[in-house]
């Protein structure tokens, strides 16, 4: 969806991490998992030992992704985000923040990513306020060592925060989610944990 034209060195171990859920997170919200990437959330389901809120939400992602099959993947996610017309659930901050398409928050992200260096790869159908693409750019923010602190919390707090959640619950809810609402799951827990991560650093 898109790519970074300035360079993005890796920080932390948990910097790393972080960068590493956005970008799962992305990826699965632009299009349902192949069989390699389920693999992988498998993977890392059966590494998670803890009792708290991301470490039930990474192994309900594993057990979802270890029932999966293309065919059903495919079509869940026709249902929820295409389907004929418009899906279940609409993933872009335009929409949840002024009930229109491609509208002002649209444009203020493209303000942003031309500060950040960040531009649409040509060939993507998809505007940069998608969901997913959103979740890539929160990826390469937090690896991106021009990025400081309050910057990168400024980016969280206008551009995914004040809607995100929400899409999570509508895809929660949503009549046709089955393995998506395993993803909501993991997207809802990771949430709350970048809200408590910019508070403790404040």
């Amino acid at each position: 969806m898109l790519e970074n034209t300035v360079e993005t060195p890796r920080d932390t171990d948990v910097d790393m991490l972080r960068a590493g859920t956005w970008t799962l997170l992305g990826r699965l919200l632009m299009a349902p998992p192949d069989r390699e990437l389920r693999e992988r959330m498998i993977a890392i389901g059966s590494e998670t030992r803890h009792g708290d809120a991301i470490s039930e939400a990474w192994g309900r992602l594993a057990e979802a992704a270890r029932t999966a099959d293309d065919t059903r993947l495919a079509e869940e996610y026709q249902t929820l985000f295409i389907g004929v017309g418009s899906g279940e659930v609409t993933p872009y901050s335009s929409w949840y923040l002024d009930e229109s398409i491609a509208s002002r928050p649209l444009v203020l992200l493209r303000d942003e990513l031309v500060r950040l260096g960040i531009e649409r790869r040509a060939d993507s159908s998809e505007t940069e306020d998608h969901a997913g693409a959103v979740c890539e750019i929160m990826g390469f923010v937090v690896l991106d060592e021009d990025v400081d602190f309050d910057w990168q919390k400024e980016i969280f707090e206008r551009h995914v925060d004040n809607w995100m959640g929400r899409l999570f619950e509508d895809i929660d809810k949503a009549p046709g989610a089955d393995f998506y609402r395993a993803v909501a799951a993991l997207g809802s827990a990771f949430l709350t944990l970048e809200r408590r991560f910019y508070a403790m650093s404040a």
